[in-house]
């Protein structure tokens, strides 16, 4: 399944799991790593590792001494809106990967479909 995605945003300048944490920023307020770990439902040392990435793209930004606060800035947000397409795309293929495992498909639990940048709509 990973390489299926990470296959999808070859090119990209971004891989799978990057557009995953943009995806959830993007719907929400800041938040603290260990909140944002939880809702994406991995350690929060892991996400930690793939924010750093993130933030000297200055995709992402953490700000806070103690309860670091993550947030996604203006050009992370133009590159998950431009990969949006990628994500779907994926989406509406991962079934056929899934069925060759005799597996049936699976919805997903948080959909970026919303990315819209509801911040703006505010």
């Amino acid at each position: 399944m990973t390489q299926h995605y990470e296959a999808a945003f070859r090119g990209s300048g971004i891989r799978g799991t990057q557009f995953t944490i943009l995806a959830m920023l993007i719907q929400t307020e800041p938040m603290p790593i260990s909140h944002l770990a939880n809702h994406l439902g991995v350690e929060r040392t892991t996400l930690s590792r793939n924010l750093r990435p993130l933030e000297r793209r200055k995709l992402v930004s953490l700000s806070g001494d103690r309860a670091r606060l993550v947030s996604i800035t203006p050009d992370g947000e133009k590159l998950a809106l431009k990969t949006l397409p990628r994500w779907r795309h994926a989406q509406e293929t991962v079934g056929e990967i899934l069925a060759q495992f005799n597996l049936p498909a699976v919805k997903p639990r948080s959909s970026p479909e919303k990315v819209q940048s509801p911040k703006k709509q505010k």
